[in-house]
């Protein structure tokens, strides 16, 4: 039986779109390619959420791979770049919260580098209300390594069994499920409700 739904954030609570900011930002179609590329697309980025790397390293760090767009890096990862380019999804937030009045325990494991995080906790109350929240930045470990389930599992006292992970990577959720945890890949709002509902009900 589930008793706890564990959520991801980027694209599932929270938009996470930053090509669109590129294109707003008055980046042609071409260009908005080519940084997100260089910035978002690259092993760097990764190790960003991983904890690696703080803004002002990974900015060194991408400068002097790509010297000739350091102009655009500096301009594109400036000190509003998280308020510009993560936001919450109020549909989604109120799927979290009617899973929370049904008495699942509710909790956060997220990909998210440390600068940015830090500011969604202070802009953000409805993490607050999350029962446990697990960030990768934090621990120095990445979704899909087995490790990071295992420690959301540990720290809260979760059995696999009895939760259900909810993430918009096929291969974080094929991560969890190897780990004996149940999983949906969130793919749009009214097809998670419905898999919910057909495992919350097993």
């Amino acid at each position: 039986m589930i008793k706890n739904v564990i959520f991801d954030l980027g694209r599932v609570l929270y938009t996470f779109q930053p090509r669109n900011y590129l294109l707003e930002l008055g980046y042609s179609d071409a260009q908005a390619d080519k940084i997100a590329m260089c910035t978002f697309g690259s092993p760097l980025w990764a190790e960003y959420d991983r904890g690696t790397y703080s803004r002002e390293s990974l900015l060194k760090e991408l400068c002097s791979t790509h010297p000739g767009m350091a102009d655009d890096f500096r301009r594109v990862l400036g000190d509003d770049f998280t308020e510009k380019v993560i936001s919450i999804i109020p549909s989604h937030l109120e799927f979290f919260y009617e899973v929370k009045r049904r008495g699942f325990g509710v909790y956060i494991l997220t990909n998210f580098f440390d600068d940015g995080f830090a500011h969604c906790r202070r802009r953000d109350a409805f993490l607050g209300d999350a029962d446990g929240i697990v960030v990768s930045a934090y621990e120095k470990l990445v979704k899909p390594e087995p490790e990071i389930y295992k420690l959301i599992l540990g720290r809260y006292g979760l059995a696999a069994e009895e939760t259900l992970f909810i993430d918009d990577m096929p291969e974080n959720t094929e991560a969890a499920k190897k780990l004996g945890i149940h999983a949906i890949t969130f793919t749009n709002l009214d097809d998670c409700r419905a898999k919910f509902e057909d495992l919350v009900r097993i």
